[in-house]
């Protein structure tokens, strides 16, 4: 796929189905997440975690779980059927490592598109996560890692369908 039509396909999704990702699919998207520019060539700070244990990631949904306004309860992961953590250890005053994170997480999304499958930044539930000590435990973060953010991966229910461009973000040419 052109790179213009992956950027024009490229969304946040929030239904996908029960299918499962192949090894080769997640190869793919965690190479994806090691090209990623880090600040200064960061790499010995940053940490990437898959979670494709269907049990394990159902005890995440239960930890992260929602509540809309109206009470209705929510699964934060959307039935992703893969999650991958980006974690770093040694967050700096500045918190370049959530830049990193971020670079990462996109690089990710892109690719993802590309290979035709569903992807959603996770970070609003990742708090009630962290929290948890005997999650964050199971899921083996080396000595001293924080998480930092999060991508759900899986089929999307719906086609990934080119949108029209259009200016969303002000800009000023001096």
């Amino acid at each position: 796929m052109e790179l213009t039509d992956v950027l024009a396909r490229r969304r946040s999704t929030r239904r996908f189905t029960d299918e499962p990702l192949t090894d080769g699919e997640l190869s793919q998207i965690l190479m994806a997440g090691q090209t990623a520019p880090l600040a200064a060539g960061d790499d010995k700070t940053t940490h990437m975690t898959l979670v494709k244990d269907l049990t394990l990631l159902d005890e995440i949904r239960e930890v992260c779980a929602m509540r809309r306004k109206t009470g209705e309860r929510v699964d934060a992961l959307y039935n992703a059927r893969a999650l991958v953590l980006v974690s770093a250890a040694d967050v700096s005053e500045d918190h370049i490592e959530y830049c990193n994170a971020g670079c990462v997480i996109e690089n990710m999304h892109l690719r993802a598109t590309d290979l035709g499958l569903g992807s959603v930044y996770i970070w609003g539930c990742l708090r009630k996560l962290r929290a948890d000590g005997a999650l964050v435990a199971k899921l083996g973060l080396p000595e001293g890692y924080e998480i930092l953010s999060a991508l759900a991966l899986g089929h999307a229910e719906a086609p990934l369908e080119p949108r029209e461009y259009k200016d969303k973000i002000s800009v000023n040419i001096i």
